[in-house]
């Protein structure tokens, strides 16, 4: 009887350390602005540009979205002082503070009101 107990834990355990690896790749997509961290938010402490996504919220705030250095980021390039309105498909993760999106599809999109 111990075994079966012992070896249904196992299992339990085993299925949600798969859970929680799973929900980390979650795809989602987002629309808003890439911005440079050190040219535009002038970021305290980042000494080269790095791309941010700006999303607004739901309360009209600015979500900071950090993306990763990865080939599509890199195909995409820096934006530096420029403002490019995008949809990015990537996986979310939290580090250091800060949520990063590791992109894998970036699309420009027309700004509003540039018809």
């Amino acid at each position: 009887m111990r075994k079966v107990v012992f070896a249904a834990a196992a299992v339990l355990l085993a299925l949600v350390c798969c859970a929680v690896a799973g929900a980390a790749d979650v795809s989602v997509t987002l629309e808003g602005n890439i911005v440079c961290a050190k040219c535009t938010l002038k970021v305290e402490g980042v000494d080269q540009c790095q791309s941010v996504l700006l999303v607004k919220n739901t309360a009209g705030k600015d979500t900071q979205y950090w993306l990763a250095r990865n080939a599509v980021a890199e195909a995409f390039g820096d934006v530096c002082t420029d403002i490019k309105p995008v949809t990015v498909t990537g996986s979310i993760e939290e580090k250091d503070g800060r949520k990063w999106i590791v992109a894998t599809k970036i699309d420009p999109r027309q700004a509003p009101g540039a018809d």
